[in-house]
């Protein structure tokens, strides 16, 4: 085997791990979901409960670029608001507990749901901005 020049070995060695054939949303919202790196499926894509961890331990890949900001709490609320509106409605209609009994059971239900779906939430923003290319603009400073 012919020796390698310094530049073809660093770019062996730094070489990520290939990614999905096809950046597909599926694959991008399941990776995300499951919160794993999007471009590879196996790193760990949060660090602790809602920070990026940048680069991915597997391919290396910078989560950091794929913006994230706004749209899991949109999410998050939108899936929570939607099942606990459902169940509070038909709480009320079945059994029309008091007021009190209500609030003491959907307030804190709902402050646990959108706790427990915010990182999920977070993961399938990264993967959806992983699937359709959307990456943040590069600062002016």
């Amino acid at each position: 085997m012919p020796p390698r020049a310094l530049g073809e070995a660093a770019n062996l060695i730094h070489d990520p791990i290939p990614m999905a054939d096809d950046k597909s949303l599926w694959t991008g919202l399941k990776r995300g979901l499951a919160r794993r790196c999007p471009n590879c499926g196996q790193g760990q894509l949060l660090r602790g409960y809602l920070n990026i961890r940048s680069p991915c331990e597997v391919c290396g890949n910078d989560n950091l670029a794929y913006p994230s900001d706004d749209f899991p709490p949109y999410l998050t609320v939108f899936i929570a608001g939607h099942v606990i509106v459902a169940l509070f409605i038909w709480t009320d209609n079945v059994y029309e507990p008091p007021l009190w009994i209500e609030f003491a059971i959907w307030l804190p239900v709902t402050v646990l749901m959108c706790l427990a779906l915010l990182p999920f939430m977070k993961g399938a923003a990264v993967g959806l901005c992983w699937a359709m290319n959307i990456v943040r603009q590069a600062s002016a400073t």
